[in-house]
């Protein structure tokens, strides 16, 4: 950490939009180049307590940005929420559901006499598209961050024989992110804006014991937390009462904003379902280490023990989320001014506090089998016991009885619901062989487990009722039975009373539940390669890598609806597996993937002022189920990968496809360059002291990055689709003989692919599952050339100061 002299840096990183290019996004909807002000600023210095025995390290690091980001989002006109419609809209209040009159330009007309007096003042929340000639209201809302870190560090040399070490580390980050929309309508979309503040501390102890010559001991010791809170922009404000609607929960630890208001067509506006949330990690782990030499070998042998505890609040629609669909007046903002919408749901305000130990046991040895053989052998056990709530408050689904079974006191399996896996070996095996002086083949194998401390909301087993309230109101009325009376409620009415009171549940509410019987997820990672040094400081590394994944984690719905086939074509849902239930959203250790990649390094080590890298993968993974919320938003679009439950949950290998990560080509280069120009350099080692300030001692460096896209699928949404619950995402079809990739000529913003190689539905409807494939086509690629130019000042003996500055993204490639 320090030295017998006190030494020290002070550096300030200074990035703004005075030279920056407008972004992409903001050019084509015609608003102004966003702000961006960033401020990075530290020091560090260490030095001796006691010369030669006792020192002392600390640094800090701030950070201040403003950085303006473009949203874009599609709202209904400003004569919609009027009441003006350019298409008929009935009035469900009246018998016969008539349509309602028409003014003298032919609009239909709800009167604001009729307006539900909650649902206008919602309208007059959202505000009026401001691109000239459509539904977008663009917007450059500017984020917000403040980050402070610091570091203090302690080594002591006891004696020559014994050494320690004490850290403690601490990062406080504050961002508030605002959301596109002014006020109450937020409009958070697939993003949860607000603020974000996260702390989080660790403190590191560690005894270094040489034995012998021959033995060494090596004790650590790590302690962390972490404090990490999201709240809505509006945290703190009773916005139902603001807009009278009545019954919403207001609990101070979740007011703020209004409820999600979906609008079908449009985007959401209101507060995101998500916020606020938090979680509060902490952990602790001892590690034991003894490296002992035995003639040719190097043995290394240990023990390592981690507990982790978090408390959690990762809930959904906290204060609701409320759906207009199109239902009633056969426009969603008709529904909206009239106060009837088509779904409701609440959730209870829960917090879980699960844990889990894992234990590491691990023996390796190094072993120089000849002058030009080395083999790196060894073995690990690792257990891990599932997580357990510190009340007992999990609850999980049996499929064998149907029935949902109860966390109680007991052994792990009573407190978990899942039991142990106690099989986990872990072999390892390296080699390096020198074939000849400048040419050496290396290879590898080994296993790796994964033990889940959490799987997002999706996986624990505590948000379930009766601990959880995950309440679901709504309705599937069309046609003449959309009437008003057919409304889950009526928005001037409020919420429905009882809505978080466990006994209100029907049976077939949503459960979680995962797989009792589980295994430990595991990657099998394997190399080999070649290394060659073909000229002085030239080297050429060319390796194949790839990895094979066991057992991972996925979802899907165990209790989908079956399809039955009708004689006209069309399809209809049969009925669940258990029907006392609705969706069981399982998890299970289902997945298989795989990557395989070709991986080319030439690197020039620094000689004549000049060092570089160049770096090429050909690679390929595929997998079954990426395991993430699709960013398409509902309905049709595009997903980077599958939708996080499979389309069919009975037939899982149409899942396998590109993984969402995926990236065929990627090359990157990067070199700095010590420009031959000053006293030190090759040209210009008489210059006076000016000329030398001015031209001497600049550095170029350069990192320069290429890759192709990523794997994209096809999405259908709408009525055509038939339902068979959960979050599942159908495919389209297939048009034979249409290829959905364009040549690269054809290809642009507006259209990357090609959209007549799909069904823009299904005929006859509905039906359940389209034939298109996963990441069947790639999004558009990456470039980027960054350039830094760089100089330092020698100030005195032990004094410099270097002025850099940075070019990123230097032709101003939209990516």
């Amino acid at each position: 950490s320090g030295t017998n002299d006190v030494h020290g840096s002070l550096y300030e990183f200074l990035r703004n939009d005075v030279l920056d290019a407008s972004n992409f996004f903001n050019n084509a909807l015609g608003q102004p180049k966003p702000v961006r002000k960033r401020n990075q600023f530290g020091a560090a210095v260490g030095g001796p307590f006691v010369k030669n025995r006792l020192f002392w390290f600390a640094d800090y690091e701030g950070l201040r940005e403003r950085e303006g980001v473009p949203r874009a989002r599609t709202l209904p006109t400003a004569q919609e929420k009027e009441g003006l419609f350019g298409v008929a809209v009935f009035d469900p209040f009246a018998a016969g559901r008539p349509q309602f009159g028409q003014n003298s330009a032919g609009q239909w007309v709800i009167p604001p006499s009729r307006w539900d007096p909650v649902g206008a003042k919602i309208a007059a929340l959202i505000p009026d598209p401001n691109v000239t000639g459509t539904n977008i209201y663009a917007s450059t809302p500017i984020t917000r961050t403040r980050q402070d870190q610091f570091d203090v560090r302690v080594d002591d040399q006891i004696s020559s024989k014994l050494n320690y070490f004490g850290r403690y580390s601490f990062v406080d980050t504050n961002t508030f992110r605002p959301a596109p929309f002014p006020g109450l309508a937020e409009g958070s979309f697939n993003d949860a804006f607000g603020a974000n503040l996260n702390r989080s501390q660790g403190l590191a102890l560690g005894l270094t014991w040489t034995v012998s010559p021959t033995l060494v001991g090596d004790f650590r010791f790590g302690w962390a937390r972490g404090n990490y809170f999201t709240f809505p922009p509006n945290f703190g404000v009773d916005g139902p009462a603001e807009i009278g609607l009545k019954n919403v929960p207001n609990d101070p630890a979740i007011l703020g904003g209004i409820p999600k208001i979906n609008l079908q067509g449009f985007d959401a506006v209101g507060r995101h379902t998500s916020t606020p949330q938090f979680q509060t990690p902490r952990s602790w782990n001892p590690r034991a280490t003894l490296s002992l030499t035995r003639g040719r070998h190097f043995f290394r042998f240990g023990t390592e023990l981690l507990h982790v505890q978090t408390r959690i609040n990762d809930l959904n629609a906290t204060i609701g989320r409320i759906n207009f669909d199109n239902r009633f007046t056969g426009r969603s903002v008709g529904d909206l001014l009239l106060g009837l919408p088509t779904e409701l749901a609440l959730t209870s305000f829960t917090v879980m506090d699960q844990g889990q130990n894992m234990y590491f046991y691990f023996l390796q040895d190094d072993f120089k089998a000849t002058a030009k053989l080395t083999l790196n052998m060894g073995i690990r056990y690792e257990y891990a016991t599932p997580p357990r709530e510190k009340e007992n408050r999990f609850a999980n689904f049996d499929p064998a009885t149907g029935t949902m079974v109860f966390a109680k006191d007991g052994g792990i399996f009573e407190r978990a619901l899942i039991h142990p896996d106690r099989n986990n070996w872990a072999p390892r095996f390296g080699f390096a062989y020198a074939l000849m002086p400048r040419l050496v083949l290396r290879g590898a194998y080994g296993v790796f487990y994964t033990h889940t401390v959490r799987q997002g909301r999706e996986g624990l087993l505590g948000f379930n009722p009766p601990f959880l309230v995950d309440n679901l109101r709504n309705t599937s009325v069309t046609g003449s039975a959309a009437v008003a009376s057919a409304a889950v409620f009526q928005l001037n009415d409020g919420y429905p009373s009882g809505l978080l009171d466990p006994n209100s549940l029907v049976p077939t509410i949503q459960r979680r539940a995962q797989d009792a019987n589980q295994r430990s997820p595991y990657i099998q990672q394997y190399n080999f390669g070649i290394q060659y040094q073909f000229v002085s400081d030239w080297v050429l590394d060319v390796a194949y890598v790839g990895n094979k994944g066991t057992k991972l984690n996925g979802f899907r719905n165990i209790n989908q609806r079956p399809v039955i086939e009708n004689p006209n074509g069309s399809e209809s849902a049969g009925p669940r597996p258990y029907l006392a239930y609705g969706d069981i959203q399982w998890m299970e250790n289902r997945v298989l993937s795989n990557y395989n990649a070709m991986q080319v390094r030439v690197e020039k080590r620094f000689s004549a002022g000049l060092s570089s890298l160049f770096s090429y993968t050909w690679g390929k993974a595929l997998t079954e189920a990426p395991d993430h919320i699709s960013t398409s938003g509902g309905g049709a679009g595009l997903d980077t990968g599958t939708f996080r439950e499979p389309q069919n949950s009975y037939n899982l290998k149409a899942e396998r496809g590109l993984a969402e990560f995926d990236v065929k080509h990627r090359f990157v280069a990067s070199y700095i360059y010590e420009l031959p120009f000053g006293r030190s350099r090759k040209w210009g080692q008489n210059w006076n002291n000016f000329t030398e300030m001015l031209l001497g001692g600049w550095q170029v460096n350069g990192i320069h990055s290429f890759q192709s896209g990523l794997g994209l699928s096809a999405t259908l949404g709408g009525g055509t689709v038939l339902n068979l619950g959960g979050e599942r995402r159908a495919r389209p079809n297939r048009v034979p003989g249409q290829d959905p990739v364009l040549p690269d000529a054809q290809q642009t913003v507006q259209e990357w692919f090609n959209k007549s190689a799909f069904t823009t539905g299904f005929s006859p409807a509905p039906q359940a599952f389209g034939n298109s494939g996963v990441g069947i086509m790639r999004g558009p690629g990456f470039a980027s050339m960054d350039w830094t130019l760089a100089k330092n000042f020698h100030l005195a003996e032990k004094r410099y100061f270097q002025f850099r500055t940075e070019f990123f993204n230097a032709f101003n490639r939209a990516n």
